[in-house]
């Protein structure tokens, strides 16, 4: 298993739809309407609105084309604003300059921005390392749009105008691009928007929800306890299924420190019991030691079917067991990122390493043992 990172969740800032119809609406009239002509492009979208939405700029930061604007983010942008309406309140001008105030409607950011987080979050513990593209993003905020039900909220908004000759003209600003989405930019960039035990959380009831087959490509098996056997698929098959059955977790405390900009969290890690799967292993190494089948065996036939025995202790073992571990956090200004190392994988492994010392202790008895009774 390669422990990394988990990568910030704000990533989606490299693919945030705003240019916004490039906010240089203009009318002859009133600022009022030069406003309200811009504010109905978001609730009339069509498709074509949408993807002029998304900016070259970003698109650029990004690494990707307009081939990356499919379906998943036209569809996502449709969801983000199927709530949006908006209110003009009134209207205040000094010479060539105009501020008119809003009112907008939208769901509720705020709680999209912390659950489209924690999405990246989970997303990241099953990755296999290939990078998103501009389009992948629209697609997770797409899935969290759906899945989840969100209140609407309103926000105010002050739009600047100024007065050209060709009538008043919107002014885009960072300022008003965050207020057309409800300040969903700004909880992005809260760096604090996710707690360490809300990733934890995530993560762990990730790791919870996985399948045999997802179990082996997380820890990368291949030949996990290097039997070097044709039959290793059985051990890695057969350890893949008591993690899928056995892993689960509790949350004992959970410290963080703002200044420091560092937390950690105290875990307990239920597994399989590895100790007793190498004592039931020892066992039957023992039972196979003593056929004249094991003396008469060749190197490779002694390694298929020591694997094999490794794979029947897996395979017959009920036993679990409790591993403490501590996670560590630190926050780089954008996100808490979690450190997994190898006392993470040495619990999900069920405690291994103890459970290797006292196989190879064992071993070493049985060892002494036997010559001490031999003539």
């Amino acid at each position: 298993m390669q422990h990394k990172h988990f990568p910030t969740p704000f990533l989606l800032m490299f693919f945030l739809l705003f240019s916004f119809f490039s906010l240089t609406g203009c009318s002859r009239d009133t600022p009022q309407r030069a406003v309200k002509k811009e504010l109905n492009l978001i609730k009339e979208l069509d498709e074509n609105t949408i993807k002029a939405f998304v900016s070259y700029e970003d698109m650029m930061n990004s690494s990707s084309s307009k081939s990356d604007i499919g379906s998943e983010t036209t569809e996502a942008v449709k969801l983000f604003f199927k709530n949006f309406n908006y209110k003009i309140k009134h209207a205040s001008i000094e010479d060539n300059h105009a501020t008119v105030h809003v009112a907008i409607t939208n769901l509720d950011t705020h709680a999209l921005a912390k659950d489209v987080c924690l999405a990246l979050v989970q997303k990241s513990t099953g990755s296999s390392g290939e990078e998103m593209t501009l389009n992948s993003y629209f697609a997770l905020l797409g899935d969290v749009l759906s899945k989840n039900t969100y209140k609407t909220t309103t926000t105010d908004a002050d739009i600047e105008l100024l007065h050209t000759e060709d009538g008043w003209m919107i002014q885009n600003t960072d300022q008003l691009e965050d207020d057309l989405v409800s300040g969903f930019i700004s909880y992005l960039k809260d760096p604090y928007l996710v707690t360490p035990e809300e990733m934890i959380t995530v993560v762990l009831e990730g790791l919870m929800e996985k399948s045999p087959d997802e179990w082996k490509s997380y820890l990368n098996m291949q030949d996990i306890f290097s039997t070097y056997s044709q039959n290793y698929e059985k051990t890695d098959d057969a350890l893949a299924v008591q993690l899928s059955k056995h892993i689960s977790y509790k949350i004992l405390s959970v410290t963080e420190d703002q200044e420091q900009e560092s937390a950690s969290a105290k875990i307990t890690i239920t597994s399989l019991d590895m100790k007793s799967v190498l004592k039931r292993y020892q066992e039957l190494l023992m039972n196979y030691a003593s056929t004249t089948e094991s003396i008469r065996a060749s190197s490779s036939e002694l390694a298929d079917e020591t694997a094999s025995l490794l794979a029947q202790a897996l395979a017959e073992n009920t036993d679990t067991t409790d591993t403490e571990v501590t996670i560590h956090f630190t926050n780089n200004g954008s996100s808490w990122e979690m450190q997994l190392n190898e006392d993470f994988t040495n619990a999900l492994l069920g405690n291994a390493g103890a459970a290797i010392q006292a196989f190879q202790n064992g071993s070493e008895d049985s060892s002494e043992s036997t010559s001490e009774t031999e003539p």
